[in-house]
């Protein structure tokens, strides 16, 4: 995304992730990619003795710089050339990647791209054994298509930098018998010659019958249904409405064998995870023991969101053969949705204490940010977990680097807090920046946060130091200087540390990541609510669809959400618990919007059933304030985060906070102020 020519510019609206996930790690990836490699190897022979049989190959499509993501990275795409071409009557699709300088690699990562080189090109794919092909036509960004096979592969997103995928439909409409799915216009079935049989069976869901159907049809007939979000029902239709999360070979009513299903399509984006769905009855995916056991419990049960304006946010279930709509709630399954996992007690003294090695360095970061993440920290150790989760102490410090820190950190607080006591009321007149900012602090801070105890009542000294560190924050990045929604960041901390120094610092520290929420030209919040509008694009295309149709895909209404991190939408002794879940970033740095995501699929049967405009959403989001069951929205967005994978990531620009930020020459905030 920063490189300099005009493929890394168009990059923009393909964000990458920092993190890199090798789906070859996972067993039935490996599999179900080696049985693949097989077959083309296979088909690769038969091809070449055509050749030698004087076969001819006519290319009837050739598009260059068809490009794929596979390390998130700008530097790590790997462009190619994609074909079509006709060999003895059969229409095939290859895509060879290029060498050298257009692959757009770089040393750092040469190992990492002949290594996904090799394992995605293509040579010569016959389209019969294509089962579906989805083209994304985002709104921001660049076209691309995902190519899923009869045996539920799917090939990762083709980017197609200079145009061409409708030539690419208008060349395979010549060929193939191809039409597009009645749910989602963007799906393409390719030979949808279905079997009557297998369609009828399908219909009658009933249980065992779906890999007896596919055995006579010979598994032509696999089905893509399902997504993360609430089970839809024949009533929902109209609405536009979702299925259930990934139902692999458990169809809903009147949607057999459409594989054009919500969140299917993007569930397999995440390069091949599903491999051996819908073959296996839900019996025998239960006594199955390999990496699929989750799947298989998924087949079981669908899950259904609780979209009551009460917000009770049960997680309930119906069986495959009970999917119709039911006259009463289902009762309370206790699983939550999908794997989300149940919440754990919060860190304990002792368990904290066993983090520590004899000189006070945490040994494993990594089991310690889980276990905040799935369960909080007491808040009798909040002071001390704190200051590593906002990177004040390094994992690795000692007791002793600490505690000399801590000294030579409140000396340097000091002086810089002298810089702004010493203007005196003269130099103040002639200081018109000094008087805005802090005439907004003294006006912010006796608002914030006054119904907690510990700044409640007049004259409290805590609001006093809320408003000096404030003041000299303004003073240690003058650049960013004080907006408003600061005060509601430091108000926790504070309240934590007891400490104004040390407050100030992990304060300081947060706003590395953060800051870029209060730039005057608002990038930083711009980015994550792009980013935000890709994920439910990518986890929840219908809803996704009716915020377009209703001109909300700016995604506003979320932005109190984002901007503090849903400080106003939950108790303060809640906030502190979700910002150390956040602050762990142990799946994602911008989990937040994941939570974003999942609360919106929460209410989706309300907002669409309701048919809200942009002014009755924004009224309805700020009114669920105080009504989100935390824990519940956590667990959904782990199942969604987890769901999206390197999609999701993908979704998201660098640098977009909490990331840290991409430093420029121009430095990290610029406000454009007016000249003092």
């Amino acid at each position: 995304m920063r490189g300099g020519d005009a493929g890394a510019a168009a990059e923009a609206g393909s964000p990458r992730s920092p993190d890199l996930y090798d789906l070859s790690d996972d067993s039935d990836y490996a599999a179900a990619a080696a049985a693949s490699s097989d077959l083309t190897a296979m088909r690769t022979d038969s091809v070449d003795r055509g050749s030698d049989e004087t076969a001819r190959i006519d290319v009837v499509y050739e598009k260059e710089r068809v490009t794929i993501h596979p390390t998130q990275y700008g530097s790590g795409r790997i462009s190619g050339k994609l074909r079509l071409f006709l060999q003895q009557g059969s229409l095939f699709l290859s895509w060879e990647p290029n060498e050298g300088a257009d692959s757009l690699s770089t040393n750092s990562f040469g190992a990492e791209i002949d290594k996904y080189r090799n394992l995605y090109t293509i040579k010569a794919l016959p389209l019969s054994d294509v089962r579906f092909i989805r083209r994304h036509t985002p709104t921001f960004g660049l076209d691309y298509i995902i190519i899923v096979l009869s045996s539920g592969l799917a090939f990762p997103p083709f980017y197609f930098y200079n145009g061409g995928i409708r030539e690419l439909f208008a060349t395979l409409k010549q060929h193939v018998f191809i039409i597009r799915s009645d749910d989602d216009p963007n799906v393409f079935l390719v030979n949808d010659f279905q079997d009557p049989l297998q369609k009828s069976l399908s219909s009658l869901e009933l249980p065992g019958v779906a890999s007896v159907a596919n055995a006579m049809s010979r598994q032509n007939s696999l089905s893509f249904t399902g997504s993360a979000d609430e089970s839809r029902h024949g009533t929902d239709r109209r609405h536009g409405e979702a299925s259930s999360m990934s139902q692999y070979g458990s169809k809903q009513k009147n949607k057999s064998n459409d594989p054009g299903r919500d969140l299917s399509i993007q569930v397999l984006e995440k390069f091949s995870l599903v491999t051996k769905f819908a073959r296996d009855t839900t019996s025998s995916l239960f006594q199955n023991n390999s990496g699929a056991h989750t799947y298989g419990r998924q087949q079981q049960h669908e899950y259904l969101l609780d979209n009551k304006a009460s917000d009770k946010h049960k997680n309930q279930y119906i069986t495959p053969e009970k999917a119709t709509v039911p006259s009463a709630p289902p009762e309370t399954d206790p699983l939550p949705l999908v794997w989300g996992k149940q919440r754990d007690r919060p860190l304990s003294v002792e368990e904290w204490t066993a983090f520590l090695d004899p000189e006070g360095r945490v040994m494993d970061s990594k089991a310690l940010k889980k276990k905040v993440f799935y369960g909080g920290v007491d808040h009798v150790l909040r002071k001390e977990v704190w200051k590593f989760l906002l990177g004040y102490h390094e994992y690795d410090s000692t007791y002793a680097e600490r505690e000399y820190l801590a000294a030579m950190k409140r000396a340097e607080y000091e002086a810089i807090k002298s810089q702004w006591k010493s203007i005196t009321a003269t130099q103040a007149k002639r200081f018109t920046k000094f008087r805005e900012r802090k005439g907004l602090i003294d006006k912010d801070v006796v608002r914030t946060d006054r119904s907690v105890p510990y700044y409640e009542g007049d004259d409290n000294q805590n609001v006093v130091v809320l408003r000096d560190i404030l003041l000299t924050y303004s003073f240690y990045n003058f650049d960013l200087g004080y907006c408003q929604g600061m005060s509601d960041f430091l108000a926790p901390i504070l309240y934590v540390m007891e400490d104004e120094s040390e407050s100030f610092w992990c304060f300081a520290s947060l706003m590395e990541r953060l800051g870029a929420n209060f730039n005057r030209d608002q990038n930083g919040m711009h980015a994550q609510l792009l980013a935000l509008s890709k994920l439910v694009e990518l986890l929840d295309p219908p809803l996704h669809n009716y915020f377009r149709q209703n001109d909300c895909l700016n995604y506003f209404f979320c932005f109190r959400w984002v901007l503090i991190q849903f400080k106003r939408e939950f108790t303060f002794d809640q906030v502190m618990l979700l910002w150390e879940v956040l602050w762990t970033h142990y799946l994602s740095e911008h989990f937040h919007l994941y939570l974003c995501v999942a609360i919106l699929k929460r209410y989706r049967q309300r907002i669409i059933g309701e048919q809200m405009d942009f002014d009755t959403l924004l009224k309805f989001i700020n009114e669920l304030s105080g009504q989100i069951n935390l824990d519940r929205a956590i667990q959904d967005a782990e199942a969604l985060c987890t769901i999206a994978g390197e999609n999701g990531a993908s979704c998201i620009p660098p640098g977009t906070p909490p990331s840290m930020p991409i430093e420029t020459d121009g430095g990290l905030y610029v406000q454009q102020d007016e000249v003092l």
